[in-house]
């Protein structure tokens, strides 16, 4: 007897996959790896140094001419605290600050690259929008210096900010604000760490559950096509083998006949 198989077996790859079945039936490990990550979050964060910040905002007034109506002179301040934001990351601005303050001179490498690295990591310069108003924010582990260097960068800008904004006597610079110091270390923001790592290890426990299961699902089909000898079709369902006997005439039986 031979016997003769017609079947077709369907097997779905990733574009076929229930993502949302294997996703709920496994919860456990994507539940897991959010965890683990949540936990390194942690770890990271309360190893890595506590940061106090100092903030403090300047106002730049765009004085108004017979030719400048309020609005143009808003926009223009506010062009102008731009400048100055960019202006404030640059080494002639921060080396004229260090410089200029002894105490800060001693907490400033005299490496240029690593002096730029410190200082873009520890100030920040954000320009309220549709305002010429500047927050300056400086951050260290000591509360007091990081409330010095946001106070000399401040000076720096009132008494030589005529030579970075290039307005002359038209433009006037002003402190607003003083100097804010947090009670609390806000670097690092362990609540907004553990929330990113929790969002990313799910995402990433996702990726592995969909990874493993169409892995699973290739492993079986290659087995299938192992023991078949060929390779079956790859469609979206699965029937079952059906097998049924043959008769076999060979060439002695057409003689007799």
């Amino acid at each position: 007897m031979v016997i003769s198989f017609f079947f077709t077996i369907r097997i779905k790859f990733m574009q076929n996959i229930q993502y949302s079945k294997i996703l709920r039936k496994n919860w456990e490990v994507i539940a897991l790896i959010a965890g683990i990550s949540i936990v390194l979050a942690l770890i990271i964060s309360l190893v890595t140094p506590f940061q106090y910040s100092a903030t403090t905002k300047i106002l730049i007034i765009q004085k108004q001419m017979r030719n400048l109506d309020a609005y143009t002179a808003t926009k223009s301040a506010e062009r102008i605290g731009k400048n100055l934001a960019s202006i404030i990351n640059t080494s002639l601005f921060y080396n004229e600050v260090i410089e200029a303050n002894a105490n800060l001179q001693y907490q400033f490498p005299k490496d240029a690259v690593e002096r730029k690295k410190i200082w873009e990591k520890n100030v920040e310069v954000n320009v309220i929008p549709e305002t010429g108003i500047v927050e300056i924010s400086a951050y260290d582990t000591d509360r007091e210096f990081a409330s010095q260097l946001v106070r000399a960068i401040s000076y720096v800008l009132i008494s030589k900010g005529s030579e970075y904004h290039g307005g002359g006597s038209d433009v006037e610079i002003k402190i607003v604000d003083e100097v804010f110091i947090s009670k609390y270390p806000v670097r690092p923001n362990i609540i907004l760490n553990m929330a990113l790592a929790a969002i990313i290890g799910v995402i990433l426990g996702c990726v592995f559950v969909i990874l493993s299961a169409a892995k699973k699902i290739r492993a079986e089909y290659e087995l299938q096509t192992a023991e078949l000898g060929f390779a079956p079709e790859i469609t979206m369902e699965s029937e079952p083998i059906q097998a049924r006997d043959v008769e076999i005439k060979t060439m002695y039986d057409h003689l007799e006949s």
